[in-house]
């Protein structure tokens, strides 16, 4: 090899850890100030001209909203989400933050909020997530209880992985309680919380809605029980 093509080479690998570790230790620091919600300094760090050149504006325009939504700013929230539905990213990142806050406030109960991040989530022209979005307005705002074939049917089809699956599964225990068929309810409250992560939405009502039902004597199968432990 050329010594001069080696040379450059060598420095153009130096240049891209050196940005690597920068670029660690600046989402160390905004990541730590989320941690003891220390929202000033994470709003500082973001203004910092280091953050335009160490983060993609996505990346900084999702900070920002997690700040205004850790700190109860729902106002500011909703502002800032309306001027991220008016940019391009990619359609991987624009699908996860119109997914993410959807569903943050249909939980929460923004509805209007919620309806106007699934008008946009219609533009993603993606078909599965638009279906399991369009399911849980049904069952959680309008209180639909007759989406369960559907909804299993998607999941026996493995259309779904992750939240979207834990959030499927956690949609049908819904409207099997509704319908008091109760044993089946815990059942799918049990699976949608095997699937969901210890801080994702949806898991502190399942975690109330297990509890809620063996309070009442529905306990889940012993067998299964037995297999996890050996697990």
């Amino acid at each position: 090899m050329n010594p001069i093509t080696f040379t450059i080479i060598c420095i153009l690998f130096a240049l891209g850890l050196a940005y690597l570790f920068m670029r660690s230790i600046f989402l160390k620091s905004m990541n730590h100030a989320l941690k003891q919600a220390d929202y000033p300094t994470v709003q500082r760090l973001l203004k910092k001209s280091q953050a335009k050149w160490l983060l993609s504006d996505y990346l900084r325009d999702l900070y920002q909203a997690r700040v205004y939504y850790l700190s109860k700013d729902e106002t500011a929230l909703i502002s800032h989400l309306r001027g991220m539905m008016k940019k391009s990213y990619e359609k991987a990142d624009e699908e996860q933050y119109l997914a993410l806050y959807y569903h943050t406030f249909l939980a929460y109960g923004n509805y209007d909020a919620a309806l106007e991040l699934l008008e946009q989530i219609y533009h993603c022209e993606n078909d599965k997530l638009i279906r399991y979005c369009d399911w849980t307005r049904d069952v959680l705002l309008y209180h639909r209880n007759d989406l369960c074939d559907e909804i299993i049917a998607a999941l026996d089809n493995k259309d779904y992985y992750g939240f979207p699956l834990g959030t499927c599964a956690y949609l049908v225990a819904v409207q099997k309680k509704r319908l008091e068929a109760y044993e089946e309810a815990i059942l799918w409250f049990d699976a949608a919380k095997d699937v969901l992560q210890p801080h994702d939405l949806y898991r502190n009502e399942i975690l109330a809605e297990i509890a809620a039902l063996q309070e009442q004597g529905y306990q889940l199968p012993q067998k299964i029980q037995r297999r996890r432990k050996q697990k």
